[in-house]
C-alpha cells in the first residue's frame, strides 16, 4: 500500500547549510507555519543549545531532540528545519520516514560551510577545523538518504527556495 505524503517538509544538512534561513523563506512563500526544531528545543528547555550541551551532554540533547522532533512532525502543513545533528541519529532519521513527510538536503560544500560558522559561539560542535570536517564527514551519509538534494553554494536563499518549489512534490 502506498502511504499518501504528508504536506511536512523536512531541511536536513549540516551546521551553516541555510536550514533555518530557507525554512523561513519557504514556510512564507508556502503560507505553511516553520518549526526551528532547534529554537523549539531552546524554548521548552529555556536553555540555548550550546547551554544544554554543556550543562548536560549531548546524549541528553539528543534525547530532548527526539521528542522536540516526535511532537513537532505532527504538524501539518509545516516546513521543519532540523539541527544539523538530527538527521545524523537513526531514530530520527526513522521517525521522519515514518511521518511520511519529505526531506530535502541542502547541500554545500565543507568550506563554505566551514567559512560561515567561524566565530559563530552558539555552535557546540564546532570546536576546530579538524573536529569541523570530521564531524560532516560523519553526517554527510545520513544526509545523502534525504529524498531531494539541492546545492546551495553560490546561491541566494531566494534561489534555494524556488528550486525546492519547483520539486512539485505534494
Amino acid at each position: 500500500m502506498i502511504r499518501q505524503r504528508r504536506k511536512v517538509i523536512y531541511l536536513v544538512g549540516f551546521m551553516g547549510s541555510g536550514k533555518s534561513t530557507v525554512g523561513n523563506l519557504l514556510a512564507k512563500s508556502l503560507g505553511w507555519p516553520l518549526i526551528d526544531l532547534d529554537t523549539v528545543i531552546e524554548a521548552g528547555q529555556g536553555l540555548s543549545i550550546k547551554e544544554i550541551f554543556e550543562n548536560s551532554g549531548e546524549p541528553f540533547f539528543r534525547q530532548i531532540e527526539h521528542a522536540a522532533l516526535t511532537a513537532s512532525s505532527q504538524a501539518e502543513p509545516a516546513v521543519i528545519a532540523l539541527g544539523g545533528g538530527t538527521f545524523a541519529q537513526a531514530a530520527n532519521v526513522d521517525l521522519i520516514r515514518e511521518s511520511g513527510g519529505v526531506t530535502v538536503w541542502l547541500d554545500c560544500p565543507p568550506e563554505i560551510l566551514r567559512a560561515r560558522c567561524e566565530g559563530m559561539e552558539h555552535r557546540p560542535l564546532f570546536r576546530n577545523e579538524q573536529s569541523f570536517n570530521q564531524l560532516f564527514m560523519e553526517r554527510v551519509a545520513y544526509y545523502r538518504l534525504a529524498d531531494f538534494r539541492i546545492s546551495t553554494d553560490g546561491r541566494k536563499p531566494e534561489e534555494v527556495v524556488e528550486q525546492i518549489l519547483s520539486l512539485r512534490v505534494f
